[in-house]
């Protein structure tokens, strides 16, 4: 029984999440990471933008022993009439080689539902799609639900024009109308200072319909300080929503039957 869920900011949208015998890392980029030995790690990246994924992840000396969830945008292989063309320009043709022969790293796309299985235990992975790049990511681990939106929001950017916004209004209500038939224990969503006075939209939409027990900010980067403005002026329906000072703080959720 998971006594208690230990939650990591490392920085920008990087947490780790520490639930029973799994250390989850998710869209790790930069930022002090510390890797117990005695854990099953997961590495999770939602898409290839570089503040969201570095291909420092696969050159660790024990990827071998590491599971990886990675959006197919990171690594793309086309077959045509038996021809394979890599396309990437992140990663080298050894990496990528690897990547695809590795019984160990899984590629999601937008709208799939997949079953891993981590030594004797299943994790279940259903991902949806984004606003921006790659997916967003539904964890089923543990008995615990945790989501992370990537670059999924309301992208309400102050230059848009009324037919702009409206287009991307409703490409991420899309997305929330599919997320929110699903139970979510912990969720990890961009609240970004980039947005000026639409900072509180996206995630505020999202708290509401989706209506995670627990959400944490994404897309912080140095300026955590807009989350504890969302903490204080922004009131949610059932979601509690924990802000972030500063890199490696540390959250410990307990839980209860």
């Amino acid at each position: 029984m998971i006594e208690k869920i230990i939650i990591t900011y490392i920085y920008h949208s990087c947490y780790s999440v520490e639930i029973g015998d799994y250390f989850i890392i998710f869209d790790y980029y930069k930022g002090v990471l510390n890797i117990p030995e005695n854990k099953k790690v997961i590495f999770v990246s939602s898409h290839g933008h570089s503040d969201h994924y570095t291909s420092e992840i696969l050159k660790i000396p024990n990827m071998k022993n590491y599971t990886y969830i990675l959006s197919t945008d990171i690594a793309h292989l086309e077959n045509d009439d038996n021809i394979i063309y890599i396309k990437n320009n992140k990663l080298g043709i050894d990496q990528l080689k690897s990547l695809y022969n590795s019984k160990n790293v899984y590629l999601i796309d937008p709208d799939q539902e997949k079953e891993i299985k981590i030594k004797n235990d299943k994790i279940r992975i259903k991902s949806f799609g984004s606003t921006d790049e790659g997916i967003s990511i539904l964890l089923d681990i543990c008995g615990i639900t945790i989501f992370h939106a990537g670059d999924l929001n309301y992208w309400a950017w102050d230059d848009y024009d009324d037919k702009t916004l409206k287009k991307e209004y409703y490409a991420f209500i899309e997305q929330v109308d599919k997320i929110k038939k699903y139970s979510i224990d912990i969720a990890f969503f961009p609240v970004d200072y980039r947005l000026k006075d639409n900072y509180y939209k996206g995630p505020k939409i999202f708290a509401d319909n989706v209506r995670p027990q627990l959400m944490f900010p994404l897309h912080s980067g140095d300026h955590e300080k807009i989350s504890q403005k969302f903490n204080k002026e922004i009131v949610l329906k059932e979601t509690i929503f924990r802000p972030i000072i500063a890199s490696g703080q540390k959250i410990i959720v307990d839980i209860k039957d």
